[in-house]
C-alpha cells in the first residue's frame, strides 16, 4: 500500500503540532494538581489546617489514624478544623469534584482529535484505495481565546473550592463552639437541679410542720420543676449540638465515642479587621469577577465560531489499480444559511451582561454584610464584657450580702434562695453571652472572607435576657 511522503516543511509542521498537542496533554494534571494546591495554600492561612485529596487507601487510613490522635485529647477548635479538612468526606467530595471540574476545562480547551479516513474499494480486478486525515481548522484559530477562556475557568473552580473548603472549616469551628457551650450549660444545670430540688424538699418538710404556707412552698416546687425541665431540655441540645459537630467533623461511630471536649469555652478575640481590607478579601466578591472574566472569554470565542462552527482542513491520497496516485489537501466548511449564529452571539452577550450585573451586586451585598457583621460582632462583644464584668459579679454580691443577712437570721430562708435563683438566671445570661460573642466573631470572620456563615441563633441557649431582682419571688 503506498504511504503518503511529507515534504521537510510540512513534517516540521507535523512535528511542531504534535509537540504542542503534548503539552497540551500535560495541562491536565498540571492545573488540577495547582487547584488543590491553592485550596491547601488558602486552609492553611486562614484555617490554620492543610487540606489533601487523599487518592489511595493508603492515605485515607493515615489520615484516620492522626484523627485518633487528635481526638485521644479533649478536642480544641483548631483540632476541630483539622479534623474536619484532614478526613471529612464531605470535604474529600469537594476536593474530588473541584479536580474533576478542572480536568473538564482543560479538555474543553483542546483542539478536536484529527479525523483518519481509510477506504478500499474494489472493481472486479481493478482495486481503489483512498486515504485521509483532517484536522477541525477552526480549533486551532480559536485556540488562544480558548486557552484565555480555559484559565479564566481554571481561576472560578479554584476560588469556588477554596470558598467551599473554609466554608467548611467553618462550620467546624462553629459546631465545636455550639457543642461547648451546650455541655458547659447542661453541666452547670446539674448542680443547679440539685439545689432547687433540695430547697423544695425544704420547703416542703416546713410547710409539713406549719412554718411554711401551701403558697411559697409552691413556689419552689415551681423553681425545682422549671430546673429539672431546663435540664433536660439542655440535656438534649447538648446532644444535639455534639452530633452536629461529629457531623461537620465527619467522624464515623467508633470516632465520635472518642470525641472529648473542653469543659469551657475561651474568651472571645477582641481584635478586628478593617472593613476595606475585608472587602477585598472576599471570596464571593473575587469569584463574581472571575466568572464576568468567563463570560468574556466564552462570549468571544461565541463570536468568532458562531457564524461559521466548523472548518476542516484534510490532506487526501488515492491510489487506482495502477494509475498514478490522486492526491491533494481537503476543506470542508459548514454554510450559514439557516443558522447565522445570531442567537449564540446574543445569549452570550447578555450572559456577560448578567455576570457584570451580579458582580456589582455582590460587591454591594458584601460591603452590607461586613458592616452588619461588623456591628453585631461589637455589640455580642460587649454584651460578654458587660455580663463578665458587671453582671456576674453584682449577682454573686447579691448573694453574699444575702449569705450575711441570713447568717444575722436577718431574712429566712427562702429569701436567700430567692438571691441564689438570681445568680441561676445570671450565670445562664453570661453563658449565652459568651456563645453569642463566639458566634458573632465567626460571623465576622465568615463575612470577612464572603462564606456562608453558619452561626445563626440557635435554641440551645437562653439569648441573654438580664435577671431581675424578684427572681424567684
Amino acid at each position: 500500500m503506498p504511504s503518503v511522503s511529507l515534504s521537510p516543511r510540512p513534517r516540521r509542521r507535523a512535528t511542531a503540532a504534535l509537540a504542542l498537542l503534548a503539552l497540551l496533554a500535560g495541562c491536565a494534571p498540571l492545573q488540577t494538581q495547582q487547584t488543590l494546591q491553592a485550596a491547601d495554600d488558602a486552609a492553611r492561612q486562614h484555617a490554620g489546617a492543610p487540606v489533601e485529596l487523599w487518592r489511595d487507601p493508603a492515605a485515607a487510613q493515615s489520615a484516620q489514624q492522626q484523627i485518633d490522635a487528635l481526638l485521644a485529647h479533649p478536642l480544641s477548635a483548631d483540632d476541630a478544623v483539622r479534623i474536619a479538612l484532614l478526613g471529612s468526606p464531605a470535604v474529600q467530595a469537594l476536593l474530588a469534584q473541584a479536580a474533576a471540574d478542572s480536568a473538564r476545562a482543560t479538555a474543553a480547551a483542546r483542539p478536536s482529535n484529527p479525523v483518519l479516513t481509510l477506504e478500499r474499494l474494489t472493481q472486479g480486478d481493478a482495486l481503489e484505495i483512498s486515504r485521509g486525515i483532517a484536522f477541525g481548522l477552526l480549533d486551532w484559530l480559536t485556540l488562544p481565546t480558548r486557552q484565555n477562556l480555559n484559565a479564566a475557568q481554571q481561576q472560578r473552580v479554584r476560588l469556588a473550592l477554596i470558598r467551599d473548603v473554609l466554608a467548611a472549616a467553618s462550620a467546624a469551628r462553629t459546631a465545636w463552639v455550639r457543642a461547648v457551650a451546650a455541655q458547659q450549660l447542661a453541666a452547670y444545670d446539674a448542680d443547679t437541679v440539685a439545689a432547687a430540688q433540695a430547697t423544695a424538699e425544704l420547703a416542703r418538710r416546713m410547710q409539713s410542720a406549719g412554718n411554711f404556707t401551701a403558697l411559697d412552698a409552691a413556689r419552689q416546687a415551681l423553681f425545682a420543676t422549671d430546673a429539672q425541665v431546663a435540664q433536660q431540655r439542655d440535656q438534649l441540645a447538648a446532644l444535639a449540638a455534639r452530633e452536629a459537630l461529629v457531623r461537620a467533623l465527619g467522624l464515623n461511630s467508633e470516632q465520635s465515642a472518642q470525641l472529648k471536649l473542653p469543659d469551657r469555652l475561651p474568651d472571645p478575640p477582641a481584635a478586628a479587621v478593617p472593613l476595606q481590607s475585608a472587602l477585598e478579601q472576599r471570596l464571593d466578591v473575587q469569584l463574581a469577577q472571575a466568572e464576568v472574566e468567563a463570560a468574556a472569554q466564552s462570549a468571544g470565542l461565541t463570536r468568532a465560531s458562531s457564524a461559521v462552527e466548523h472548518i476542516e482542513l484534510g490532506y487526501t491520497r488515492n491510489t487506482y489499480s495502477d494509475a498514478a496516485p490522486q492526491q491533494g489537501p481537503s476543506l470542508a466548511i459548514t454554510l450559514p444559511l439557516f443558522d447565522l449564529g445570531d442567537a449564540r452571539r446574543s445569549a452570550a452577550a447578555d450572559a456577560l451582561l448578567a455576570a457584570r450585573s451580579r458582580a456589582i451586586a455582590t460587591a454591594r451585598a458584601a460591603a452590607s454584610q461586613l458592616r452588619e457583621a461588623q456591628a453585631r460582632r461589637v455589640q455580642a462583644l460587649q454584651t460578654w464584657q458587660t455580663a463578665r464584668a458587671q453582671l456576674l459579679p453584682l449577682a454573686q454580691t447579691v448573694l453574699d450580702q444575702s449569705q450575711l443577712r441570713y447568717n444575722g437570721m436577718l431574712i429566712g430562708t427562702f429569701e436567700l434562695v430567692a438571691a441564689a435563683q438570681t445568680q441561676v438566671q445570671a450565670v445562664r445570661a453570661a453563658l449565652a453571652a459568651q456563645r453569642d460573642a463566639w458566634l458573632a466573631q465567626l460571623a465576622w470572620d465568615d463575612a470577612r472572607l464572603g462564606l456562608p456563615s453558619a452561626t445563626t441563633s440557635s435554641p440551645d441557649l437562653p439569648a441573654g435576657a438580664l435577671p431581675t431582682a424578684a427572681a424567684g419571688h
